[in-house]
């Protein structure tokens, strides 16, 4: 399936549009202005249907220009309730801690978006949640970005009922004018840190829920198995390839190893990347990036060590490729990021 394509395929659940009509609607603006020239039918928002990535798009690029908010992403997390998630939304509430809740929400966030993946790990006492673009260059990327982000960190605070102080957004670019809206509204924001992602004390996912049901979890997890069968979702090829470089960190495969894993040739495996606009050395240059940020961020560990870790065989080839990347060296963004305030 080619970029373009991906627009044009279902994406995401109807109830985010509904809800956000009627955010709109609460400011004055009608269902019907705001889904003039978006291509969604009144009647696709009462059948439970799905919305394309570009339908969303268009309802986003509306939403912008009626309220003259660029930052409308940031709005609509913030006024995002679990239900909104529909019957995830109910397994997450089952869950018994926090960590059980987003090994959910991560585990099935392919059944409420098919264009953004979200993986949980933990290291150096920090749980982290990667975010992965599969349409970067779908239109107004940064609002469904900021729109996935703070729910994600809303259904955090809602589910353990507190404010979470440790808890952190992480954004790959600079600051955008539009933040200074919501600095306050927000959990606490990072930006130029070359990640995106969410980043929680790992203590806070030992946090019990108060609603937790064993049985319940238990019943609503098979039927996210079963509604993913039903979609056929998990079958991208992009998302099983970043899923193999992270799980091979330091020792990428080639791709002849990748095509094995993957069950096809590697002239398979380049012609399905080509039609998407990608190579593989691409997606491991990618992913060799997004695990040098991270170790950088371990303070017991030394550069050269780093180095070694991820495959350079001098010091210095790391810190040219991180020059390159992110405009500083290892050390510089190390001390940013650990010792300045969000």
């Amino acid at each position: 399936m080619s970029r373009t394509q991906k627009l044009y395929k279902d994406d995401i659940p109807v109830d985010y549009a509904v809800a956000l009509l009627q955010l709109l609607e609460q400011q004055g603006i009608s269902r019907e202005h705001a889904l003039a020239g978006t291509g969604i039918q009144p009647a696709q928002l009462q059948d439970q249907s799905r919305l394309t990535t570009h339908q969303d798009a268009m309802l986003l690029t509306h939403a912008v220009r009626l309220t003259r908010d660029p930052g409308i992403g940031y709005q609509i997390g913030l006024h995002s309730t679990l239900t909104w998630h529909g019957l995830l939304g109910y397994g997450l509430m089952s869950c018994a801690t926090l960590r059980e809740a987003l090994e959910l929400w991560t585990g099935f966030l392919d059944l409420r978006t098919t264009t953004f993946t979200m993986q949980l790990s933990e290291r150096d006492g920090f749980a982290e949640l990667r975010v992965h673009d599969l349409a970067p260059r779908a239109p107004m990327r940064i609002c469904a970005v900021d729109r996935l982000l703070t729910m994600t960190t809303r259904l955090c605070e809602q589910l353990t009922q507190r404010l979470l102080p440790g808890m952190e957004i992480w954004h790959k670019d600079s600051e955008p004018l539009h933040f200074m809206r919501y600095r306050k509204r927000i959990v606490a924001t990072r930006f130029d840190t070359g990640l995106c992602q969410i980043r929680i004390p790992s203590a806070d996912l030992d946090i019990p829920l108060a609603d937790a049901s064993p049985s319940t979890y238990r019943h609503i997890k098979s039927q996210c198995e079963r509604e993913r069968a039903r979609l056929r979702r998990s079958d991208d090829l992009v998302v099983r390839i970043t899923d193999l470089l992270q799980r091979r960190e330091g020792d990428y495969p080639g791709i002849e190893e990748a095509a094995a894993v993957l069950c096809m040739s590697s002239r398979t495996l380049k012609r399905k990347l080509q039609r998407l606009s990608l190579n593989y050395r691409c997606l491991v240059d990618d992913a060799r990036k997004d695990a040098v940020l991270r170790e950088v961020l371990n303070p017991t560990l030394r550069f050269d060590e780093i180095a070694v870790r991820m495959g350079y065989s001098d010091p210095a080839n790391l810190t040219r490729a991180f020059r390159r990347w992110m405009g500083e060296s290892p050390s510089q963004y190390r001390m940013r990021l650990l010792t300045s305030g969000a």
